[in-house]
């Protein structure tokens, strides 16, 4: 269970219910709005999927995500909202800044959070 009181993955889901409610509420943060979600995304989501792992499949607090795992999650990202729904929708739009925050993040999530915590 302490995988999800990660301090960067409580940081993460903060930011992002932050950036919801400020555009639900018409007000934007200029810069934040746009990349800071996509810079938290692969860690918010991997450290679910590592928090999964270890409590329903693996059942072992040891468990790291291996390194093909992160690259699926980032690959997973980039083609799907940064390729896929820009093509399937005009409302999406395909920006490759994402991907490198996506790539950005992942190596995050690898190198700070996807560690053993006893």
């Amino acid at each position: 269970m302490k995988t999800l009181l990660n301090p960067w993955f409580i940081a993460g889901c903060i930011i992002w219910i932050v950036v919801i409610t400020t555009r639900k509420l018409g007000h934007p943060l200029p810069y934040v709005n746009g990349y800071i979600n996509d810079a938290f995304a692969v860690p918010v989501i991997a450290n679910l999927g590592l928090w999964f792992q270890r409590v329903v499949i693996i059942k072992s607090n040891y468990y790291v995500l291996a390194p093909r795992h992160v690259i699926f999650i980032v690959l997973y990202l980039a083609i799907f909202f940064e390729g896929l729904l820009p093509w399937l929708s005009k409302n999406y739009t395909a920006d490759w800044i994402d991907v490198l925050l996506y790539v950005i993040g992942g190596l995050f999530f690898y190198r700070v959070m996807n560690v053993v915590r006893d």
